[in-house]
């Protein structure tokens, strides 16, 4: 405990010392293992902000003060180990991801605009083993914090739960608890509910679009990694609306095939997309998994990392390349320009706001999107093959593992040039 209050304490300093960073906007859910098929805790988020993203392992050595090594996903362009992260496991089957909350704190520090959401994360995976272990941690802090976000963690004991972190404490809110989440789950996307009214927040459409697909998952037994990318993390549904762009409705000839890109799940700001799965009681930490989406989601790839793999075990497509950018998200970049083209207006981002959505799916079946999924279905069953090995064996083998990555690195090159040229 004291080196968890001591670690708190550089952090703050750290925080405090005047260094901006971007603000990002997402959408998550944390689901109990009571309420998943396999009885394994999972959680997930859609990483909205600006640039690009890439994996990256954290090797204790490099982190200063880190007790545990861990991977997980960062801004691209560092050429050293990065400063923030936003979302990642560790050696001690730790998972931590956030949302960004524009309402949480109810007592904003003057003259600061920045906040320590990504750094907190990185301090978090490098210090702690459980869930109680955050709480800890968070409740070291000094404050001002500078926190304004809603903080997700599970943990290889089967807890999970949301911090709700402002700039002078946090609310905790613990998914196994069924006063809390009597059905097994919680939503956040950009607003909180512990301190300030919900209207104040944003994202309230994309937090009622998981919210269904939760309960559809939930209704029909379906709680899964497969569920989530497929309905979740890569929706084009508005329900305020009553909008569902994948029913055909919206493709050539009934309409000409764009539409304005207004509040769905996927959208041009989304850069990433994670799953973390937990584990069993009887199962060891390190096979927590951390299927993983870089790039915009409708455009790339899922493919699954494991903190045993280390850096090694990273495929190159999601790693840093020469250029510091990964080479999956940097074609997924050209593939999401090329379907948000508009050209008629380029004044006040228009060319973010109107998208071709014949370009990622029609009727014919040639979009982007499809093609994609076509290709995710065929990288994803060796994986699936060799964690269900793992979980017999209750051993990750890193050797396996970049083995695998290797077939994939070398389907996944060839996909993107003979299909887009890239």
């Amino acid at each position: 405990m004291k080196r968890l209050v001591k670690a708190a304490l550089a952090l703050t300093l750290f925080l405090s010392a005047g260094i901006s960073y971007v603000s990002n906007a997402c959408t998550s859910i944390i689901v109990s293992g009571k309420a998943t098929e396999d009885g394994r805790p999972i959680m997930w988020k859609n990483r909205d902000a600006g640039g690009q993203n890439m994996m990256y392992f954290f090797n204790k050595k490099d982190v200063k003060g880190a007790k545990y090594s861990f991977i997980g996903v960062v801004g691209s362009g560092a050429t050293k180990t990065p400063g923030s992260l936003w979302g990642g496991t560790n050696e001690k089957g730790l998972c931590i991801m956030n949302t960004m909350s524009y309402n949480v704190d109810i007592k904003p520090i003057v003259g600061k605009t920045s906040s320590g959401n990504g750094p907190i994360q990185k301090a978090l995976l490098a210090n702690c083993a459980t869930v109680d272990e955050v709480e800890a941690y968070l409740k070291a802090l000094p404050q001002p914090t500078g926190l304004t976000t809603n903080l997700g963690a599970i943990d290889a004991q089967g807890n999970c739960a949301y911090f709700e972190c402002y700039s002078y404490g946090f609310k905790k809110y613990d998914v196994n608890d069924p006063e809390v989440a009597p059905d097994g789950y919680i939503v956040r996307s950009n607003y909180s509910i512990s301190n300030r009214p919900v209207l104040e927040g944003h994202g309230q459409i994309r937090y009622m679009e998981a919210e269904r697909q939760i309960r559809h998952a939930i209704a029909d037994g379906k709680v899964n990694v497969d569920y989530f990318f497929n309905n979740i993390a890569r929706s084009f549904c508005n329900p305020y609306l009553g909008v569902d762009l994948k029913s055909g409705n919206f493709n050539k000839p009934k309409t000409n095939g764009w539409y304005v890109d207004e509040d769905f799940i996927t959208r041009y700001s989304s850069l990433s997309s994670m799953i973390f799965q937990g584990v069993l009681p009887t199962e060891k930490p390190e096979l927590t998994t951390m299927w993983t989406i870089i790039g915009y989601p409708a455009a790339t790839v899922c493919v699954p990392v494991w903190e045993k793999g280390g850096a090694e075990g990273i495929p190159a497509q999601l790693a840093p390349n020469a250029d510091r950018k990964s080479t999956m998200a940097n074609n997924a970049k050209i593939l999401r320009d090329k379907v948000y083209s508009f050209a008629v207006d380029t004044s006040d981002k228009r060319p973010t706001k109107y998208f071709n959505w014949e370009e990622l799916f029609n009727l014919q079946g040639t979009g982007i999107m499809q093609k994609c999924l076509a290709k995710e279905a065929e990288i994803l069953p060796p994986y699936k093959a060799a964690l269900e090995g793992w979980r017999k064996a209750n051993k990750v083998n890193a050797k396996q593992i970049i083995e695998l990555n290797k077939v994939t690195d070398e389907a996944l090159a060839a996909f993107y040039k003979e299909e887009f040229g890239l």
